[in-house]
């Protein structure tokens, strides 16, 4: 599994990012504004100017994705 650090590298590079946590589907995109977009499958995405900005501040159910994301399952890139 990708660790946290190496979740960031694959963002600047420009991979697209899928993966699951607790049964909900999620997605990290790099936008062609070079903006960070991250979202629940179907619903609205939340904008991230840096990825600085998106590795210390997204968040799922309230809880920051650093501290649950050795939980995530399905990690495609």
């Amino acid at each position: 599994m990708t660790n946290y650090n190496e979740l960031k590298k694959l963002i600047e590079i420009g991979y697209d990012i899928e993966f699951s946590y607790k049964g909900k589907s999620y997605s990290i995109t790099k936008t062609n504004k070079n903006l960070i977009s991250f979202c629940e499958y179907y619903k609205e995405p939340k904008y991230f100017n840096t990825v600085d900005e998106f590795m210390s501040n997204a968040k799922i159910d309230d809880m920051l994705l650093s501290n649950i994301w050795e939980s995530i399952t399905d990690l495609m890139y």
